[in-house]
C-alpha cells in the first residue's frame, strides 16, 4: 500500500508544472494472452503548448468505464488518482478523475508516466 501511495504522490509532483493537456488518445491493444484492452495516453505540458517543449506522457492501462467531458481551452488539469486495489476487483486497481473541470473519469489496472525534455 505504501509503495502505491508513494507512486501516486510522485505522479502528483511531476504533474504540478506539466498540467496542461496537449493530447488525449485511446488506443486498443492486444495483451499477452490475446485479450483486447483499451489504454489511454494523456500528454501534458506547460504553457505555451509547443511540440518541442517538456512533456509528461501518462499511460493508463486497461481503462474501463471511460467518461469524457469537454476539453475546450488550454485549462489546467487536476488529475486525481485513488488506489482501489484493496477492493480486490479484477483488473481494477485505480480510479482516475480530472477533478477541476470533470473532463474525464475512469478506472484502470495500472498507470505509468514518462517525462520528456
Amino acid at each position: 500500500m505504501k509503495n502505491t501511495i508513494d507512486r501516486i504522490q510522485s505522479f502528483y509532483q511531476k504533474q504540478y508544472k506539466l498540467c496542461y493537456i496537449q493530447s488525449f488518445n485511446l488506443v486498443r491493444c492486444e495483451n499477452e494472452i490475446g485479450i483486447l484492452t483499451d489504454n489511454l495516453m494523456v500528454t501534458l505540458s506547460a504553457l505555451p503548448l509547443v511540440p518541442e517543449g517538456e512533456k509528461l506522457i501518462v499511460t493508463f492501462e486497461d481503462v474501463k468505464d471511460l467518461r469524457i467531458g469537454s476539453f475546450q481551452g488550454a485549462f489546467r488539469l487536476d488529475i486525481r488518482i485513488q488506489d482501489l486495489s484493496a477492493d480486490q476487483i479484477e483488473n481494477i486497481n485505480f480510479q482516475v478523475k480530472e477533478a477541476e473541470y470533470d473532463a474525464f473519469s475512469f478506472v484502470c489496472r495500472c498507470f505509468d508516466w514518462v517525462r520528456t525534455y
